[in-house]
């Protein structure tokens, strides 16, 4: 079906109005001979599937693309850290952009959760990966529902160490059904630990399967198809990395982070360190958090010898570590690496 006129309209519109930033940004600096090639723009958008609806947004985009590559070019970890940087689907996005459409993980709620972590024998490695607790990496897309992302996979987890089962569940469930959040504009996990638990389960993501978007709530796969069920849910105390350390010692657990800077956007691989955000990275103050992780594991680089979270994100698998980023572990400020042990839940049986 042909777009309405004023449709068709708007898109000339922007598209002019995205040929003259381009323009703009030529004149301004923007061009100049840094190795950035449209080539390598076109073998880009071949690579990851991208289109552009007219010419003035594709030349917009390669501006940002350029700028991009340019920064990754530019990033140096700091000494003794072997952290890297990568080109990767989000290459075409400026960071605001890209912070407004790929995080949305919102502060939890006012009320309080029971905190603590019974005390055990911590392993100084674990990776729940190698125990069969973590299923494949997903992709959130341009949604923002991260918080339904960590919080299954934290409820995955604890479902397979508990009967051996593994079994991929619904984020979509999350998105549709829980009013204490907001679908795509942002949620808490640790409200979504409560709808789990108050409904009596969720559904498997099978059978309730993942849209991107926020649509009507399927009330009786909400209520009667459960493949797995949680009783509550507790929160590690904040600023406490080794009270952490032994609640990702038993099970996956939830995490907040700063995900809003352009390092973390182009993560590739090693132990992350920061900047996280506009700040300088862990040393900072208290990070605002924006997004939400699952750490899976951690342990010590061999290289570096620094000690690490291993952090599912829902960015798909072309993102920082086949899906997975490095987080430094054990650092001076109570926060925590981009705030990781500032707000972390685990759900309970």
């Amino acid at each position: 079906m042909a777009p309405s006129r004023p449709v068709a309209i708007a898109v000339i519109l922007l598209c002019t109005f995205l040929a003259f930033q381009a323009m703009a940004a030529d004149a301004y600096g923007g061009g100049g001979d840094d190795g950035v090639t449209t080539q390598m723009f076109e073998e880009w958008m071949a690579k990851f599937g991208k289109k552009y609806p007219c010419h003035g947004e594709k030349e917009y985009r390669f501006g940002v693309f350029r700028d991009n590559v340019r920064f990754i070019r530019s990033y140096r970890p700091p000494a003794g850290y072997n952290s890297a940087l990568r080109v990767n689907q989000f290459a075409d996005l400026t960071n605001d952009e890209f912070v407004s459409t790929h995080t949305g993980a919102k502060p939890p709620c006012p009320k309080d959760a029971p905190r603590g972590v019974d005390p055990i024998w911590l392993p100084c490695c674990i990776d729940w990966r190698y125990k069969g607790a973590v299923t494949d990496v997903k992709d959130q897309g341009a949604c923002g529902s991260c918080w339904a992302f960590a919080a299954v996979a934290a409820i995955e987890g604890l479902t397979q160490i508990r009967t051996g089962k593994l079994t991929p569940l619904s984020e979509q469930e999350l998105v549709d059904c829980d009013t204490g959040s907001s679908g795509c504009a942002g949620g808490h996990t640790d409200r979504a630990f409560e709808l789990v638990a108050a409904k009596g389960g969720i559904t498997a993501e099978s059978g309730y399967r993942y849209e991107g978007y926020r649509g009507k709530c399927r009330a009786d796969d909400a209520l009667f198809n459960h493949a797995a069920r949680i009783g509550g849910h507790r929160a590690v105390p904040p600023g406490d990395e080794r009270q952490l350390a032994t609640a990702v010692a038993r099970q996956p657990v939830t995490a907040y982070i700063d995900a809003s800077g352009p390092a973390f956007q182009f993560y590739g691989s090693g132990v992350f360190p920061g900047p996280c955000g506009s700040g300088s990275g862990a040393a900072a103050a208290a990070p605002t958090t924006n997004h939400a992780v699952t750490l899976v594991g951690y342990c010590q680089d061999g290289a570096s010898g620094k000690k690490y979270w291993v952090a599912k994100n829902s960015w798909g698998k072309t993102w920082g570590e086949k899906g997975y980023i490095l987080l430094e572990k054990d650092v001076a400020s109570p926060h925590g690496t981009c705030g990781v042990a500032v707000s972390p839940f685990y759900p309970t049986v």
